[in-house]
């Protein structure tokens, strides 16, 4: 009985220590303006955005000029801040819905004309701008410890000529007491 409680216990361990990945969804871009955003900051009149779809990548966004875009869900701890390679803040987001999104500039003022008014009304803290990006902007929702719950937790990172993630780090909570 012992030995069965000991072998339980560090089962329980080892699962509660292991981050699992949930889902990861990619983007390449060429030389391109890329912004990353809540998805209801972009939408047009109509609401012609699946919000539910987004938050699974499904949100068919193709259909209305937005081929080029990832869009994902990390529940509400979600932080908004993005850092070039030495820690220094390059761009920081909002996150109203917890659906963000990563699209090309071009094809988002293409689709809602009227983006360049909403961006006027929010600070610079709601559009995350990164000016002529080559390489890959990956989304990664991971369900990690936050405190002393396990939840999904979305980290971007992008590769390329311009190297960013959010300020969210896998373990940046661990080292905190509990």
């Amino acid at each position: 009985m012992f030995r069965l409680l000991i072998t339980s216990l560090i089962l329980l361990i080892t699962i509660n220590s292991c981050d699992k990945t949930l889902a990861t969804y990619s983007m390449k871009v060429e030389g391109k303006d890329i912004v990353i955003t809540d998805v209801v900051y972009i939408m047009a009149d109509g609401n012609d955005i699946d919000l539910l779809k987004c938050r699974r990548n499904e949100g068919n966004l193709e259909r209305i000029g937005l081929p080029n875009s990832i869009t994902a869900c990390g529940c509400d701890v979600n932080k908004e801040t993005i850092y070039n390679d030495n820690g220094e803040i390059i761009a920081k987001y909002c996150t109203d819905y917890y659906v963000v999104g990563c699209f090309l500039l071009e094809e988002l003022l293409a689709y809602n004309p009227e983006l360049p008014d909403i961006m006027k009304l929010y600070d610079d803290n709601a559009f995350a701008i990164i000016r002529d990006f080559t390489g890959t902007v990956t989304f990664t929702i991971k369900e990690e410890k936050y405190y002393r719950e396990r939840l999904p937790i979305l980290n971007i990172r992008g590769e390329g000529n311009i190297n960013f993630h959010s300020d969210y780090e896998p373990g940046w909570e661990e080292d905190e007491e509990e």
